[in-house]
Order: structure tokens, then sequence, then C-alpha cells
């Protein structure tokens, strides 16, 4: 398989407990279309090769259903993440279920979070140019939400390569200033990950055995979760990977509670009929 050659990866086995429900499935434009169709389309348009989505036990009906009205079966794969216990291991754990599937390059987004019609292009410039890993990064402000505090990967650079990665809990706008749940304050520019990473082949092999070693340690909990982000910053931090910090522009948005549903599916709907095209073309 050729090195250039690149999927996409959507992240969908997650509950959606602050949500209410299974966000990854809700309805966006006026096809009806689930929120990671818009980046699987992004996808094509870039010359990606396959997509895989990665979802809990019970979800693969109705999203294969949902893809076969425009996609080729050769076009995509569903995952399932499969668990002993009702909650997820977490995304490094989801992740790490890709291993022996896909050789080459990949992007890996989450399913309930719109990225902007540039990130698949951006990323396959990337490969293009020999990069093995990158954060596709985006400016923390335009990330939060209204209706309740998020947590963000907080990225610290060194010559335009990833340094190291802090999950931030409770972030929120109080009057004007952006604080977390230490109070400590953040400008409205700091460059956070999204679960927006490019990645290769090769890191499988690596998440597959910390995954494993991981399970192995917590097996009797049901709670732990193993984040993608911290194995990454692990692996910086052990010398491992090196990754570079690709900045986006700010056209994100997502919906970590209901609440933010009606405002999303109202940016679709305005990028239907300039940005895509109201039936999506037949990716064969």
């Amino acid at each position: 398989m050729q090195t250039t050659e690149t999927a996409l990866v959507i992240l969908a086995g997650g509950l959606g407990s602050r949500f209410g429900g299974a966000k990854q499935i809700e309805p966006f434009g006026a096809q009806g279309h689930f929120l990671f169709e818009y980046a699987c389309y992004d996808a094509m348009q870039a010359g990606f090769q396959k997509v895989f989505i990665i979802v809990r036990p019970g979800m693969q009906e109705i999203v294969a259903q949902q893809l076969n009205r425009w996609m080729h079966a050769q076009r995509y794969e569903i995952i399932i993440q499969e668990q002993a216990r009702p909650k997820p291991w977490g995304t490094a754990h989801a992740l790490h279920f890709l291993y022996g599937k896909w050789e080459g390059a990949f992007l890996v987004l989450n399913a309930d979070d719109y990225y902007g019609p540039s990130i698949c292009q951006r990323a396959s410039e990337l490969v293009q140019d020999g990069v093995a890993a990158a954060a596709l990064a985006f400016e923390l402000g335009p990330t939060l939400s209204p209706h309740g505090p998020v947590a963000r990967g907080i990225c610290q650079s060194h010559d335009s390569y990833l340094s190291e990665i802090e999950e931030v809990l409770k972030l929120a706008d109080n009057n004007g200033l952006i604080t977390d749940e230490h109070g400590r304050i953040y400008a409205p520019d700091t460059l956070i990950s999204m679960n927006a990473w490019l990645l290769s082949g090769t890191f499988l092999e690596q998440l597959a055995s910390k995954v494993q070693a991981f399970l192995n340690l917590h097996n009797g909990n049901d709670q732990i979760e193993i984040y993608l982000p911290k194995v990454l910053h692990e692996m910086i931090t052990a010398g491992s990977i090196h990754i570079k910090v690709a900045a986006m522009p700010s056209a994100w948005f997502g919906i970590t509670y209901a609440a933010d549903l009606t405002l999303a599916q109202a940016k679709i709907s305005a990028l239907e009929g300039s940005q895509y095209p109201l039936e999506f073309p037949l990716w064969t």
C-alpha cells in the first residue's frame, strides 16, 4: 500500500452522557445526514481512500443504513468497540481496534464535532509532505459552549512540534475571561486539540500495546478510561513520537450539550447549497 493513501477514522462510540443520548446519529441538513458525514464528504473531496467508523455495539446497523445511501461498501468499514462493561474504555481504546485493518496514514475526528471543510485537505497535504503525525489544532475561544463547561486538550509546542498536551476540565467563559476548574485563565487564541489527529499505521502497533497493558492493569475498574491525548502525551515525553502542530481555521462547532444541537443544525443548513450539495454524490 502506498504511504500517501489516507483514511478518515470517525470516533462514534461515546455514550453522549452530557447530551442525553446518541448525538452521533442526530439528523442534519435537508437529507438528515449525521454530522460526521460532512467530514466523510470532505474526505472524498480531498482524495481519501476509505472511512472507518468506530461505534459501540448496537449502532452498526443504523450507521450502515445511513452511509449506504451515498457511499459504496468498499469506501467504508464499521468497527465495533467491543467491551465487557457498559461504559466505553475511552478514545484510545476505540482507536486501537483499527490495528490490523489499515497500514497507511489516517485522520482521526470525533463524530459529534464539525471541523470545517479544509481539515481533510490539510491532512492530505501533510501526508504528501511526509509528515507522519500531526495535531490539527484549533483556537480555544470558538470551541466553548454557552450551555456549560467543556474539557479541552491544551497544546504546548516547541519549534512547531507538540511538546505537551494537558487535559483541562471545566473550561468556560466567566465574565469575559476563559477559566478552568482551578481558576486558571486562558487566552482565546490558545491552541487546543479537538481530537483531530493525523497518525500513521505504525502508530497503531504501539497504541495496541499500550491499551492492552492498561486493560490488564485496570480490568476490574468500571469507570476509568484511556484517552488518546494522554497516550500521545506519554509517547511525546518518551520521545517515541514527534507530532507537528498545524493550526486550523476557527470553523469548528460541536454538540456537547442538547442545547447545542439547534445552533449546530442551523450552521450546517447554512453551509448546504454552498459548501455542501443538498444531495451528496455517490462515492464509488
